[in-house]
């Protein structure tokens, strides 16, 4: 079943992922909140990452434990902690032997996957509030960058989330 986004939630993570979030609590997790807010979604890494979430998807749909708890959940995606949210994320591509192997098969690291994913979903959500007027545009920068290259690959970025089960 996808997943539907509360709006007033996603609004607390576009803030914390395109415009910095210097309110998140300092916990240590492996992916911080700066390295999200500079990160740049890139097409070789969009490939990388295409190849990859075609292997998770395959993988999780032989194994029943992802039909009741799928990769991607709210609370991964709409938690408001940003930091926290990768740290969950990465967390559990390091340690799920299956989805683990899925990476490995891939070449790419769960902390790149865990920041490439989180990125490209703020963009996108970001994408679709200025599409839709909700915001006037994207405060210049890394997020600019990010919100364009959405826009680049709009039809291709749709069809591999709905593959997710991410709507």
């Amino acid at each position: 079943m996808p997943i539907c986004w509360p709006p007033l939630r996603v609004a607390s993570v576009l803030f914390v992922l395109l415009a910095g979030g210097s309110a998140l609590s300092a916990a240590q997790t492996s992916v911080t909140t700066r390295e999200l807010t500079e990160y740049q979604l890139t097409e070789p890494v969009f490939e990388k990452f295409v190849h990859a979430t075609r292997l998770l998807t395959a993988a999780m749909r032989e194994d029943p434990r992802f039909a009741e708890a799928p990769l991607f959940t709210r609370d991964i995606l709409v938690a408001g902690d940003a930091p926290h949210m990768a740290a969950d994320l990465q967390k559990r591509l390091d340690l799920d032997p299956l989805l683990a192997g899925a990476l490995f098969a891939a070449d790419m690291h769960a902390r790149d996957y865990t920041k490439f994913a989180l990125s490209l979903f703020a963009a996108r959500l970001a994408h679709g509030f200025v599409k839709s007027g909700v915001l006037r545009k994207v405060p210049a920068g890394v997020a600019e960058h990010n919100v364009e290259f959405v826009a680049r690959y709009e039809d291709r970025i749709a069809a591999l989330l709905k593959g997710m089960g991410v709507e």
